[in-house]
């Protein structure tokens, strides 16, 4: 019984990469090493793409300033389809179950359609880039 509460010990840590910090309004990912913006904001900005780019680049969350759109694959780090509310990880408060605009603006259109994240379905999709969207920004640290 004692190795059993020391194997799920073991177990939960391993899934404490991701995590929320309630006092700075954001979500830390110690795996990829991304602080995700979680404050009201996110559930309050629709965007066009290239605004959303304008917004997290001028950010300023948490004393950080090097706020960014994330790409797909940074997005896909942190859908958790278990959640079935949202498509997220538990550890983020804030999130629609709608699109969020992603960085890459894609060349085999000319540029006019963009990435985001559908996190109806936790999963990428393209639109046109004068659509609005929802807005999370994230950073390396």
């Amino acid at each position: 019984m004692k190795y059993l509460l020391l194997v799920f010990i073991f177990l939960s840590c391993l899934n404490a990469k991701i995590y929320r910090d309630s006092a700075k309004e954001v979500v830390l990912d110690d795996s990829a090493r991304l602080m995700w913006q979680d404050d009201i904001s996110v559930v309050k900005t629709l965007l066009t793409h290239e605004k959303a780019q304008e917004y997290c680049s001028q950010l300023n969350l948490s004393g950080y300033s090097n706020w960014r759109l994330p790409d797909i694959k940074e997005y896909e780090l942190i859908v958790y389809k278990k959640n079935t509310k949202t498509n997220i990880n538990f550890a983020f408060k804030n999130n629609l179950r709608d699109g969020y605009w992603a960085s890459r603006a894609l060349w085999r259109t000319l540029w006019f359609y963009a990435d985001y994240m559908f996190f109806v379905s936790g999963t990428p999709y393209y639109d046109s880039r004068h659509k609005t969207k929802y807005v999370r920004c994230v950073r390396e640290y």
